[in-house]
């Protein structure tokens, strides 16, 4: 494990909202040891990091690749004062306060609807958004009305050759796109902070939907959209202030999605 456990429990003294931090070399999911953490009572602000995750998931139940040293597996549990029906603009909170480390150490960011972090293959090519690769995940789980888990996903230090073959068309990292190395002390930092910032704003009433939606790539632009029904394409015109997505159908129509999987088109 390269994480330098003084260092990051460092993180608690300087960032205040982050009440503990647990530092483990290899676990299943940090958001299931997050989950029993927020069961057994603890507080809002505890943070779970893993240097690599054996059962990492992501939405709809997927699988997350975390290898070892290579990517932040990060997991924080809330314990929110807004209503229960507010809890899903979590995944704005996090959303942007991972936009918001990635651009921190240089590199353009960011999301598509509902919870993708985006990055471009490379600096300075002014590639298409369909050459935009996923760098990162969300995953809120709620447990009301006690606490909720959000989870963090950010690749940082993959190269390309540790990528599945069949996934290098869709995943990418910070490394490769800033063509360095990366101290993951600086995002998870970065990340960190901005999280504690956006969450005590949001949990104080503020509305984020306005930043978030500045934030995604694929507004105005058309959209395939796959839902269990089947898919749809169309324009994607904007979200809702539950973070629904507001696409306008070839007949003029307009249908919002609060669920399902977006893919650029053209």
């Amino acid at each position: 494990m390269d994480w330098d456990p003084e260092e990051v429990r460092q993180l608690t003294e300087e960032i205040p909202w982050i009440r503990d931090l647990y530092l483990y070399p290899e676990v299943g999911s940090t958001n299931d040891v997050a989950r029993d953490l927020g069961d057994m009572g603890a507080p809002e602000g505890v943070a779970v990091l893993a240097d690599a995750q054996t059962r990492g998931r992501g939405r709809a139940g997927r699988s997350w690749w975390t290898p070892p040293g290579r990517a932040i597996a990060l997991s924080l549990l809330v314990r929110p004062r807004r209503p229960v029906a507010d809890w899903p603009q979590l995944g704005m909170v996090a959303g942007l306060a991972a936009v918001e480390a990635v651009q921190g150490i240089g590199c353009p960011a960011g999301l598509k609807w509902p919870n993708d972090l985006m990055i471009p293959p490379v600096i300075g090519e002014g590639p298409s958004l369909t050459a935009w690769r996923k760098a990162g995940g969300i995953l809120v789980e709620s447990f009301p009305p006690a606490f909720a888990v959000i989870g963090i996903g950010i690749n940082v230090n993959i190269s390309p050759e540790e990528i599945p073959p069949d996934l290098r068309e869709i995943l990418g990292s910070l490394s490769q796109t800033l063509g360095r190395r990366i101290p993951r002390l600086a995002v998870l930092k970065g990340l960190l902070r901005a999280f504690a910032s956006l969450y005590l704003e949001w949990n104080a009433g503020a509305r984020l939907v306005e930043r978030w939606a500045a934030a995604l790539i694929m507004l105005g632009r058309p959209v395939r959209v796959l839902t269990p029904e089947g898919a749809c394409e169309g324009i994607a015109e904007g979200v809702d202030e539950g973070g629904g997505l507001r696409v306008r159908l070839p007949d003029g129509r307009e249908r919002r999605f609060h669920a399902g999987e977006v893919s650029l088109r053209g």
